[in-house]
């Protein structure tokens, strides 16, 4: 194992004094990050096709939302290949409501009685259930559902409220355009394995004018201190000394980044797509209230009591959908029905990236189709859009490699700028562009999160992150004497031939 190492630093020893200029990724006067290629013969990368949820397709229920009004309706198309005959059919749904514990308030949802229907009806409701059955096994138990359902769902919709509308009228006080800000974060997904993996992806990225920060590095091991960096712009320490995620109401005391925009009119949201592991719930006690406007646990929450389908080790299908797409489709809808008004989103998918290397082939057109969608719904012409990882993959044999180091290391950051914000700020994009050929932290992109503010409220007040009180917005000049210490990057994370250390 000594001479595993003592060869691997013997070739990174080489690599930093051989390689020439356009061979780094990074290349600044106390940086120098090598550009690896992004495909290995050490890299053992089998394509996987996506597991099927369903049997049939299209789905046997589905939701519209027409003038701001919610309906479930049956797809008759697809009722002859789940039942004999169009007769045969009976469903019917509940509501779902947010239920937790005393010591676990964040975690358990609670079910309404379940009301008949036929062919579509209006619900009142943005959260519901659905099961259906053939009509001579539809007898209701004493809580209202179907003792035999052939088919069973969950039914997110986004519906704007009132209260919503006249927060929005917040915002509307000042002269400033608002930018709108939508972060889709796949967990685990280094820049390279990013290019390797989602092709289609990253060819949507490219055509669209996305920046790549190339020389973003993360500042912890895992995604609670990386995503508290970005979202807080407190280190770990910090985040457990005045978030307390361990205590029932700490979280909802913790300065998040959404209550800025939230104080500052915009609509918030947020959702991750594996409710045992999420960010704020795994080994922690979550938030005891509802700590954004839309706030998705309680959809996960109910998808855990369907049928689940695992695909390395992770439930990547709940019921007739996967749980990717069930995080990009209410992504999608809460951009489109807030395009009119400011809005703040942040959606996290574990489910086909968090294990292994490979799995995040297995979304790769669904992500494309996505950000495909975003387009055409016009949602990055108002919006800033952010794809981002935490961090590398953390398993498997690629971690036991100097590939491995870096990747782990430096997760992919892409982010696009509407047109009308490049005209109406060039010097701003112009120093965006620059930095991208820097290294960057996850402090820097709490420092933009707070500066698109500023950009769109007047008399925002920037505060330094307290985890990197000299860390800057993207959108601010980042001298390029910056090292790993500058930026709030630990020793042992630090990509920098200047501080590269093999542990």
């Amino acid at each position: 194992m000594r001479l595993y190492f003592l060869l691997n630093l013997i070739w990174m020893s080489f690599l930093f004094v051989s390689t020439l200029k356009s061979d780094f990724l990074i290349n600044s006067s106390n940086c120098k990050i090598p550009n690896l290629p992004v495909f290995s013969p050490e890299l053992n990368l089998t394509r996987l096709p996506a597991i099927a949820c369903s049997d049939f397709d299209p789905l046997l229920t589905f939701t519209t939302v027409t003038n701001n009004t919610a309906r479930i309706h049956i797809n008759q198309y697809s009722v002859e290949k789940y039942f004999k005959t169009t007769y045969s059919i009976r469903c019917c749904y509940s509501n779902v409501y947010r239920k937790g514990s005393e010591d676990y308030p964040d975690v358990g949802v609670v079910l309404s009685e379940c009301k008949e229907f036929r062919d579509s009806a209006e619900i009142l409701h943005n959260l519901i259930w659905v099961t259906c059955s053939e009509s001579d096994k539809f007898e209701l138990t004493v809580h209202g559902f179907p003792i035999v359902p052939i088919y069973e769902n969950v039914h997110q919709v986004i519906t704007v409220s009132e209260s919503i509308r006249r927060k929005s009228k917040i915002q509307k006080q000042t002269t400033k355009k608002p930018i709108s800000v939508l972060m889709i974060v796949i967990d685990s997904v280094s820049r390279l394995n990013f290019q390797r993996t989602m092709p289609l992806t990253k060819k949507f990225i490219i055509e669209n004018e996305f920046y790549e920060f190339k020389g973003y590095n993360k500042v912890a091991d895992n995604t609670y201190p990386n995503a508290m960096a970005f979202l807080t712009g407190l280190n770990y320490r910090d985040s457990l000394n005045t978030c307390k995620p361990t205590e029932i109401t700490g979280l909802n005391n913790c300065p998040f980044i959404w209550t800025n925009y939230s104080n500052a009119g915009y609509t918030t949201a947020y959702g991750e797509d594996w409710s045992q592991i999420a960010t704020f719930n795994y080994l922690k006690k979550g938030f005891k209230d509802s700590p954004t406007d839309y706030y998705f646990k309680p959809y996960m929450d109910a998808i855990t009591y369907l049928r689940t389908k695992w695909q390395d080790s992770m439930p990547f299908c709940s019921g007739p959908e996967n749980q990717g797409d069930r995080i990009l489709n209410v992504a999608s809808d809460f951009a489109s029905s807030l395009r009119t008004l400011p809005s703040f989103g942040i959606f996290w998918m574990n489910t086909f990236s968090h294990n292994y290397i490979t799995t995040p082939m297995t979304m790769d057109e669904s992500v494309m189709l996505f950000f495909q969608k975003l387009k055409d719904l016009k949602v990055m012409e108002e919006s800033i859009v952010i794809l981002l990882s935490d961090h590398g993959i953390r398993y498997g044999e690629i971690n036991n490699t100097t590939r491995g180091f870096f990747e782990v290391r430096l997760p992919m950051n892409y982010i696009s700028l509407p047109k009308w914000f490049k005209n109406e700020y060039p010097r701003e994009v112009r120093n965006f562009e620059e930095n991208t050929e820097i290294l960057t932290s996850n402090y820097d992109l709490y420092m933009t999160l707070q500066h698109i503010l500023k950009f769109s409220v007047a008399n925002y007040s920037i505060t330094s992150a307290r985890g990197c009180p000299n860390c800057r917005s993207l959108f601010e000049k980042i001298p390029d004497y910056r090292d790993c210490s500058s930026a709030g990057i630990p020793k042992r994370w630090c990509t920098c031939n200047e501080n590269f250390t093999f542990e």
